[in-house]
């Protein structure tokens, strides 16, 4: 017989704590990655374009946002975590985790947009680099708004 208390900090296995430290894990790892991801390909690019490239620095920009904002969401899915595990209320956290990634999802579109406009004004000969990189940019947009599930 074990007379030593439980802990604190460990979930129920398949309680409501449990389930939503789940998810803010898997949520973590995935904003991480995507962070990650794109850091490389920031770094591809910057090896692939050369210095003189007309599209490094938009490139660059685009994908930076998107890193950024993984960067946040990585943030957010961390604190919500760590609440959880704590021991708050895990649908409170939940809720107000996945209101976050929605609201970092359309500022991620708005910010892309006009960050890609800009670019394309200023540097019409690398429309095709801008808007790829836009379109990499904005797939971490699609994987918030799936991750809110």
């Amino acid at each position: 017989m074990n007379h030593y208390p439980a802990d604190v900090s460990t979930p129920v296995p398949g309680g409501a704590a449990d389930r939503a430290a789940r998810a803010l894990r898997v949520t973590l790892l995935v904003t991480a990655g995507a962070c990650l991801g794109l850091g490389a390909m920031g770094l591809a690019l910057a090896l692939l374009t050369g210095t003189d490239s007309s599209a490094l620095w938009p490139g660059l920009t685009l994908l930076a946002l998107g890193q950024l904002v993984a960067l946040v969401a990585a943030a957010v899915a961390g604190t919500g975590l760590r609440r959880v595990l704590a021991g708050a209320p895990p649908r409170e956290v939940t809720t107000r985790v996945r209101a976050r990634l929605g609201h970092l999802s359309t500022a991620l579109v708005a910010l892309l947009a006009v960050a890609a406009a800009g670019w394309i004004l200023a540097r019409p000969s690398a429309v095709v680099a801008v808007l790829a990189c836009a379109l990499v940019s904005v797939q971490l947009a699609v994987v918030l708004r799936l991750l809110r599930r």
